[in-house]
């Protein structure tokens, strides 16, 4: 199996270098003709969890140098997701599979809408950060869940499963309730990202205060009232205290959200608390917190060069 990498920001890099070094013919595909030539011409560095190296992967900016590949897994941001499409149109074979692992919900449609009955989607735990252009951290291995939104298990999702596993970079779970999966990631973002960010804390402070914890105790009751709306069924019981378990679990983590902010780059809350609100309008859920969360987080973006510097 050929395998494509849509995007090589933190998790892609990783993605793609570990399938490379467990023997995958694998090619990244970044839009970036800079870092393109970086990486062409100084490899990937990657450190952390899975050892200190650089890895010279096969790397292009032009989709039609890249070749056909049997799974294309998309791995950019949520926003850039619609972008991806021509693309794959160039690099999929005839019968060749899409896999999504990203943040959010919305993904999954935007590229089943392009490709009805080829699109696979799932979450993962591993983790990664961008050091620097052609530098990433392997910052933890994690367990990666993914299957056919029709809830059911093909052959071809095991084979994906089966590739996925060679990676070693935590145990891979070929499931029935992939649509469960998604959500179950989206209700634990939505209740850490937004908050953090707008709070300006580290995961861990978020659910310290009386006040963090009714933040997050709200936001989640929200999710619960969409996803049953939705007939969804989460992978885990208690999703509040899961919530706060993950927070507690990343204590000194920066989320990626407020990363995002920080860097002045733009955030995928359109695709998790912007993504409840709009999908709780559809089944008649009001979500007023989970709005105005995404409203503030909006603000911030479109606000930042008039923000007040700190003192």
């Amino acid at each position: 199996m050929r395998i494509g990498i849509i995007g090589s920001g933190a998790l892609g890099s990783v993605v793609g270098c570990l399938l490379l070094e467990a023997g995958i013919e694998t090619v990244m595909i970044e839009r970036d003709p800079d870092e393109v030539r970086l990486i062409e011409e100084h490899g990937l560095w990657i450190e952390g969890v899975s050892g200190e190296r650089r890895v010279y992967p096969a790397i292009v900016a032009d989709a039609g140098r890249a070749g056909k590949v049997d799974l294309a897994v998309v791995l950019v941001k949520s926003y850039d997701t619609q972008s991806t499409i021509p693309v794959l149109k160039r690099i999929l074979s005839d019968d060749g599979a899409i896999l999504t692992l990203q943040n959010g919900v919305g993904n999954y449609e935007i590229l089943n809408d392009a490709f009805p009955g080829r699109v696979l989607l799932g979450i993962t735990t591993m983790g990664a950060m961008t050091l620097g252009p052609g530098r990433h951290r392997h910052t933890g291995f994690g367990d990666t869940h993914l299957g056919e939104a029709a809830g059911i298990v093909l052959e071809r999702t095991r084979r994906v499963g089966s590739i996925l596993e060679k990676m070693n970079s935590g145990p891979v779970h070929v499931v029935e309730n992939a649509t469960g999966c998604v959500w179950s990631k989206l209700i634990i973002n939505a209740g850490i990202n937004a908050p953090a960010t707008l709070l300006r804390v580290r995961n861990g402070d978020l659910p310290a205060a009386p006040a963090g914890r009714e933040l997050i105790h709200q936001v989640v009751e929200e999710c619960m009232r969409v996803i049953e709306a939705k007939g969804i069924t989460l992978i885990f019981d208690d999703p509040e205290g899961r919530v706060i378990a993950v927070c507690e679990g990343t204590a000194p983590n920066i989320c990626s959200m407020f990363q995002d902010i920080l860097a002045g780059r733009r955030t995928e809350i359109d695709f998790i608390n912007g993504a409840v609100a709009d999908e709780g309008e559809k089944v008649g859920v009001k979500t007023p917190v989970n709005r105005t969360l995404a409203l503030l987080i909006r603000s911030l973006e479109s606000l930042a060069d008039r923000r007040v510097p700190d003192r």
